[in-house]
């Protein structure tokens, strides 16, 4: 099954920034990772570069077709396209992750995950 992650403030901090512990977690995912964010399609370019930059492994990027303060409607019917495919949606916004719970995707705040030591890092401090 496939996992939905949002970017900002899940992935990436102040636009670019990337939050290591979450992108970490992504990548570990089985499946197909689908970023589903609020951003504009006018920032496309940009965003794939930030994505990139960050090291986030993805399938496919939803960008919001509509004004940015229209999110939820587009987390909505992105949410009711891939109903049945996802499993998870990793989002920050309570009110989105409410949005993937109605069309009964399981959902988890990005707040909730927490870094995880490799074996490497682990025998460099014993």
């Amino acid at each position: 099954m496939a996992t939905i992650v949002d970017i900002d403030d899940t992935l990436l901090r102040n636009g670019t920034q990337p939050i290591q512990r979450v992108i970490d977690y992504v990548n570990a995912l089985p499946g197909p990772k689908y970023i589903v964010t609020g951003r504009p399609e006018s920032t496309r370019a940009e965003t794939v570069r930030a994505l990139k930059n960050a090291g986030v492994k993805y399938s496919r990027l939803y960008m919001n077709p509509y004004s940015t303060s229209n999110s939820n409607k587009h987390k909505a019917e992105v949410a009711e396209k891939l109903k049945g495919k996802v499993n998870l949606a990793i989002e920050n916004n309570p009110e989105q992750r409410a949005i993937y719970s109605r069309h009964g995707i399981k959902t988890k705040d990005p707040a909730s995950i927490k870094a995880v030591e490799t074996t490497e890092k682990f025998w460099k401090f014993i």
